[in-house]
């Protein structure tokens, strides 16, 4: 019992020290373990000291001005339509642990929507969406 409350009371400390460490906390929905975040640089460094954990990896950007994204309502579903994952004001960075399958993304922001198809397997899976000179017509599968 003291041991369990101990170690709650350092992850509380540690997360109250570190904003970055606490926006890159693992969230769950429909049994799907995601992280968010990546704004400035120390979140941007606790997600990639994470990234190994998911297999895949979104990263939402401008291209002309290189410039991340962090306002992008992400939705995912599986190959039947059915819905997997919808979260608001995502970005810049969204990694989520995905059962192997192929999979519908649609991301919007701007009044644009991407929507892309995806072939995730174990091995990890990284895409950057462009809000600039992208095409957001769906290419097909991408393995």
């Amino acid at each position: 019992m003291y041991r369990a409350l101990a170690n709650a009371a350092l992850v509380l400390a540690v997360c109250a020290m570190s904003p970055a460490i606490a926006a890159a906390q693992p969230k769950e929905q429909n049994g799907v373990t995601y992280i968010n975040g990546g704004v400035g640089t120390d979140e941007q460094n606790a997600m990639k000291a994470l990234k190994a954990d998911y297999n895949l990896r979104l990263t939402f950007a401008t291209r002309q001005t290189g410039a991340y994204r962090s306002d992008v309502q992400l939705d995912i579903a599986d190959a039947r339509g059915a819905s997997v994952l919808s979260v608001a004001n995502t970005g810049p960075m969204f990694f989520a642990k995905l059962p192997p399958g192929t999979y519908k993304i649609s991301a919007a922001a701007e009044g644009k929507t991407f929507k892309r198809t995806l072939k995730v397997g174990n091995a990890p899976k990284e895409m950057v969406l462009h809000w600039e000179n992208d095409s957001p017509d769906d290419p097909g599968i991408q393995d």
